[in-house]
């Protein structure tokens, strides 16, 4: 049994949860992905997956397998990249994943100036609001804002993010500043966002005394990001988005913020990428670049 080689297998097999996807991913036939798999338990001793015609699930000793070998797989891997890129330019493709608002009005300001450096990286970018699998999709990093959900991702901090409520001087003009939550519920056109996975309503979220009030009614609604901020800047309501995505329409007058008392939520901004992704020089470039870039942001 080539050891490394199940190991790798087995990694697979849990971050597709397909035998028949994990060998297209390693380009190795089903036969040989099914047979190494049955080595590495028979040299455990123990069953790591329950497999069914439609889905394979990890046992206990499987999951604590996968915890304990995929940060050392990684670290393996990304010695290996380094090794390799000594000496040689970083090139070839870098895929990169993330929500709308963030890639029109933070990253594409600044990306010329990472194009410029390393020239011979092709950069794919992937732009929506759709959430992604890494893996699955092929995908190198991305960034997301908020606390992350999936804990078995690598998240590095760019810089740290809040919530700003806002409207455009002639949504206010005609429909008045409020002052307090019982001023926006009462008399004020409400814009929102709802997922584009799910169609969930996101609620706005404020914070009064030392109580969480969220507002989740509206009136217009999207579900991409930068759409959102398109319905602010045209009049149509109050909403609430990043105060990174809109410093440019504050600082134009395009976007006036209100209730700044009351909207104070935090968050972090981080480029995400999975344990399993092998760290090549494009990929560490372009995360040292990124956190250079936005550290002070």
């Amino acid at each position: 049994m080539d050891h490394l080689l199940a190991i790798r297998i087995f990694q697979r097999i849990v971050e597709t949860r397909s035998f028949t996807k994990a060998a297209a991913h390693l380009d190795l036939p089903r036969s040989t992905v099914s047979k190494n798999l049955k080595e590495l338990e028979a040299h455990l001793g123990t069953k790591l997956i329950q497999r069914t015609t439609r889905s394979v699930a990890l046992t206990t000793e499987g999951a604590e397998y996968y915890r304990r070998i995929s940060r050392l797989v990684a670290k393996l891997d990304e010695t290996e990249g380094a090794i390799r890129d000594v000496g040689t330019a970083a090139k070839g493709r870098l895929r990169i994943d993330l929500h709308s608002s963030l890639a029109n009005f933070v990253l594409m300001p600044v990306l010329q100036e990472f194009r410029e450096r390393y020239p011979h990286i092709q950069l794919a970018l992937g732009v929506g609001d759709r959430p992604v699998n890494l893996i699955e999709e092929g995908v190198d990093c991305a960034i997301r804002a908020g606390e992350l959900a999936d804990s078995s991702l690598i998240a590095r901090t760019l810089y740290k993010d809040r919530l700003i409520t806002c409207a455009s001087p002639g949504y206010l003009k005609q429909y008045g500043v409020p002052k307090n939550l019982s001023d926006l519920k009462n008399g004020h056109k409400i814009v929102g966002y709802f997922s584009a996975a799910t169609g969930e309503a996101w609620p706005l979220r404020f914070r009064s005394r030392g109580d969480d009030t969220q507002l989740v009614a509206f009136d217009i609604a999207a579900n991409d990001s930068a759409a959102l901020i398109s319905i602010l800047v045209q009049g149509m309501g109050i909403g609430q988005t990043h105060a990174s995505v809109v410093s440019r329409f504050i600082e134009s007058g395009e976007l006036v913020p209100v209730l700044e008392d009351v909207t104070q939520r935090q968050f972090p901004v981080s480029i995400i990428y999975p344990p399993t992704k092998q760290l090549n020089a494009r990929l560490r470039l372009f995360i040292d670049w990124m956190i250079d870039k936005f550290s002070d942001h």
